[in-house]
Parts: structure tokens; C-alpha cells; sequence
């Protein structure tokens, strides 16, 4: 074989080699719209940033809300009330000191049924039986005994009598006196006042809506924040060592209710 001839064959093979490597490696251009949607978006801009809608999950941080507070109250006259008094009495010996209070604590609740008040409306809250501690002698001394008891009245008229009439039995220790509702009462009253503050938020929910150009659809949640009810106290500490002839007044007052709630309104 010449050198002519030779060139020839080494041109032949080196051009069948190049043919091959483009068959290889070739492969045709492909539509934009047909590689997926991400190249339909400039680089950086991912495929969330477009109009396209899609299905939304239902879920608390996904779900368009308005959150507001209400708030809401409701008063009535007291309609009964808790008188907190007692006896205390000191002794020698502690089964004296005892039998003393016994005796006075039995008048004193006789003087306070003597009013119409029933045995059932009269509770022992406290008895306490204790020695008296002398510590520049370093020895007992004597025995103090206390006795109370909590006292209902219902009827409101009769409050100061009661007072009265238990001082001059004998009571000795008067705490004071606790205003409150029946139960029929204080559960109308917290019915009104949750409907107050219900009907707060919905207006507050109303009037954001309405400056804003948005329509509320439903209700999201609707949770309790605070239940207030107010029951006033009277004290009448020391009331015993001054008592006099004259009637003790007694003025009962209005109580409140208060509610506080959280509501969340959807919108569109």
C-alpha cells in the first residue's frame, strides 16, 4: 500500500469515529413547554410566585380570619348575703375555755334562728382549740377556743338584725359580710353578659370588614378570655367592742358579671 492509499484509510476511520460520537450525543431540542413548568419562569422566580391557582388545605395559618376580642357585662342587686362571725373565748384551762364557748356559740345561734334563719343556712367554717404561750414566763398561760360559722341570709332586710342579735348573744369576732347572687340570678346574668360580648366582637369583625371592602363567610373559632364575677365583702372587724343600741345599716349593693372572648372570623 502506498502513502496515497494510506492516507485515505487513516481519513476514512478518523471520520467514521467523529460520524459515531455526534450519533451518540445528539439529541434534539425539546419544547420549553414540554420540560416541566419550572422553565416556564425566569431564573430565581419559583413556580409558587404565579397565578396559577391551586388547592388550598384547610388549616388555622392558611385560612383568611379576622381575630377580635368583645367584651360584655351585666349588674343585678345582690339577693342574698354571708355573715362570717363567731366566738372566742379564753381560759385557764382548755376544758374550760371550751365549755365557755359552747355555752356563748349556742346563743348566739339561737338568737340567729330566733329570726327565721334555718339551721341549714348555718355552717361551721372554723373551730380551733389552741394554748396561750406566755414567753417571758416560758409556760402556758391559758386556752383560747374560736368558733365560726358562715350564715345565710336570703332575705336582705334582716342582715344588720342579724348582726345585732348575734353580738348581744355573745359573738365576739364578726368578719364581715359576703354580697351575692342566687344561682338562677348569676346564670342570667352570665347568660347576658356572653351575649353582650359575643354581639361586641361581631361589630368590631363588622365595621373592619366594612372599611376594608372584605365579606365575612363563618365563624373560624370563638374561645373564652376571662369570667369576672364580683362578689363585694364588708368588713366588721372590731364591730363586737363597740356595738351600741343603735340598728346596724346595711346597704347591699349592685354586682357585676364581666366576659371577655376571643373570635375569629373567616373572610373573602
Amino acid at each position: 500500500m502506498n502513502s496515497k492509499q494510506q492516507y485515505i484509510s487513516v481519513f476514512a476511520i478518523c471520520a467514521t469515529i467523529i460520524i459515531a460520537t455526534a450519533m451518540i450525543t445528539y439529541k434534539p431540542l425539546i419544547p420549553l413547554e414540554e420540560e416541566g413548568d419550572l422553565f416556564k419562569f425566569p431564573a430565581g422566580i419559583p413556580p409558587s410566585l404565579s397565578t396559577t391557582s391551586s388547592a388550598t388545605s384547610v388549616g388555622e395559618d392558611q385560612v383568611k380570619a379576622i381575630h377580635v376580642s368583645g367584651s360584655g357585662s351585666a349588674s343585678a342587686k345582690a339577693n342574698q348575703a354571708t355573715v362570717t362571725l363567731g366566738v372566742t373565748t379564753e381560759d385557764p384551762s382548755a376544758s374550760e375555755a371550751v365549755e365557755d364557748n359552747a355555752a356563748l356559740m349556742s346563743s348566739v345561734i339561737q338568737a340567729i334562728k330566733a329570726l327565721g334563719i334555718s339551721e341549714e343556712d348555718i355552717k361551721t367554717v372554723q373551730y380551733s382549740v389552741y394554748p396561750n404561750y406566755n414567753w417571758e414566763l416560758r409556760q402556758t398561760v391559758g386556752y383560747s377556743v374560736t368558733n365560726m360559722v358562715e350564715v345565710k341570709i336570703v332575705n336582705l332586710d334582716i342582715v344588720g338584725d342579724v348582726i345585732d342579735a348575734a353580738a348581744e348573744a355573745g359573738a365576739n369576732n364578726i368578719q364581715g359580710i359576703a354580697f351575692g347572687l342566687s344561682d338562677e340570678v348569676a346564670e342570667g346574668l352570665k347568660t347576658e353578659a356572653y351575649v353582650k360580648a359575643l354581639t361586641d366582637a361581631r361589630g368590631k369583625a363588622d365595621l373592619i370588614a366594612e372599611t376594608l371592602g372584605l365579606e365575612i363567610t363563618g365563624v373560624l373559632s370563638v374561645s373564652e378570655s376571662v369570667y369576672y364575677p364580683y362578689t363585694p365583702y364588708t368588713s366588721y372587724k372590731g364591730y363586737a367592742e363597740s356595738v351600741s343600741a343603735a340598728p346596724t345599716p346595711i346597704i347591699e349593693g349592685t354586682l357585676s358579671v364581666s366576659v371577655s372572648v376571643q373570635v375569629s372570623f373567616t373572610f373573602q
